[in-house]
């Protein structure tokens, strides 16, 4: 399994340098590291195993993945976010008008597709200063990614190391608004709706409200369905009616520009691969399939679900999924992080479909209470599923005789016999 994960680390890097572009070749630089990384682990005396392997791999893949796209246009998502707010606030058109035939040289002029309630919000961070934005929207990323780490149940120490997950860390990088959303879908269980605030700014997002629904939480519906009505019609004296009909018929131009240019606007979404059909009928059997669980696991399932029917799916996209991929078993969640610890692509599919399996396996999944010793590569304390708390094994058996204090010698003697 390693040398299969190294195989593909290095096809799916074979055109990536570090820093890219004109830096030294990925590949190699990631066979040096990791190397090197496990030398050192097994020089400070650390057992190396296959599931620490393919941590070390996942992770040194990660940071040259980051190192990489540093290189890139950084909050290049909140600039396109502000030029919409600009252009609102000058009274120019915000949506689109035309189909889309090229890829824009400036990624900030990509199709600006959220609805008119978000346009007052950008208008005014678009009136401050820009760097002021820029390094207020960073740090408001950083503190809501590990904000949405620690409701999922990540000890601290995972959290911070979860800031280096492409995801997440590309998500921070390009400012997009999934990092901050991805708050309000880790707070579900204490919150519930959230789950309808955040489809204010991605629709597919919305499908997670059937998680409410199966779990009959009707108070946190209502009060979601009231918090975005009230939005809406407060924001309408600013925005207008006409806002409404130009954003609907913005995003009827996108949804036919999408095949023109695939690779750009559908990013890895599975319409990028197959047709419509075909993708609706994926998302609505992994959405059925994710309902059918509970509780935490239930949410869980459901964010992956919500992502595999994103119609235009980026990296940020699979943030609402890491509770899914904690269900994996140490080894199977190590193979699904180092899929994804590169640039995405079709691949990341691969990693979608180990976590859809093990709903169905139950060898794929961690078993919380487990005391092996690859438990300890695994994100969440041992005893915990996501969003839960660890429970705690009664370290001596209670002797309920009043009056009576057990001895110690015959708590810890084993029994004759």
């Amino acid at each position: 399994m390693t040398v299969a994960l190294g195989c593909y680390i290095v096809f799916a890097t074979i055109d990536w340098s570090v820093p890219w572009p004109g830096g030294l070749r990925f590949g190699p630089l990631w066979a040096a590291g990791t190397a090197a990384a496990i030398a050192a682990w097994a020089v400070a005396g650390r057992r190396v195993t296959a599931v620490s392997t393919l941590a070390i791999a996942a992770v040194v893949a990660m940071l040259l993945t980051d190192a990489s796209y540093l290189a890139s246009d950084t909050q290049r998502d909140l600039h396109l976010y502000l030029r919409a707010g600009e252009r609102f606030a000058a009274g120019d058109a915000v949506y689109l008008d035309r189909l889309v035939t090229e890829r824009p040289d400036d990624p900030s002029t990509y199709p600006f597709l959220y609805p008119p309630v978000t346009l007052p919000m950008f208008a005014v961070l678009a009136a401050l200063p820009s760097w002021v934005v820029d390094v207020a929207w960073a740090a408001g990323s950083i503190a809501a990614a590990l904000a949405a780490m620690r409701l999922f149940g990540l000890p601290w120490s995972w959290a911070f190391l979860m800031l280096a997950w492409p995801p997440v860390f590309q998500g921070i990088e390009v400012g997009n608004v999934a990092v901050l959303l991805a708050v309000l879908f880790a707070a579900a269980p204490r919150w519930g709706a959230g789950l309808l605030v955040a489809p204010v700014f991605k629709v597919h997002s919305g499908l997670a409200v059937a998680w409410l629904v199966r779990e009959r939480r009707w108070r946190q519906v209502a009060l979601g369905v009231v918090l975005v009505g009230g939005a809406c019609l407060a924001s309408l004296p600013l925005t207008g009616a006409d806002r409404w009909a130009e954003w609907w018929h913005g995003l009827a131009l996108f949804g036919a520009s999408a095949p023109l240019l695939p690779a750009s606007l559908y990013g890895f979404g599975l319409l990028a691969f197959v047709p419509a059909w075909a993708a609706a009928a994926l998302a609505g059997a992994a959405l059925l399939a994710a309902i059918l669980a509970a509780g935490h696991i239930g949410l869980a399932r459901v964010g992956l679900a919500s992502a595999i029917a994103s119609p235009s799916l980026y990296s940020h996209g699979l943030i609402v999924a890491l509770p899914a991929f904690l269900e994996l078993a140490p080894r199977w969640l190590w193979v699904a992080l180092a899929i994804t610890a590169v640039s995405p692509g079709i691949g990341w599919w691969a990693a979608i479909a180990l976590a859809l399996a093990a709903w169905f396996i139950p060898g794929l999944r961690r078993v919380p209470e487990a005391r092996t010793g690859d438990e300890g590569w695994h994100p969440l304390p041992p005893g915990a599923a996501a969003w839960e708390v660890p429970r705690e094994r009664p370290a001596v058996p209670a002797d309920r005789s009043p009056g009576r204090v057990p001895r110690r010698d015959r708590l810890d003697r084993p029994a004759a016999g």
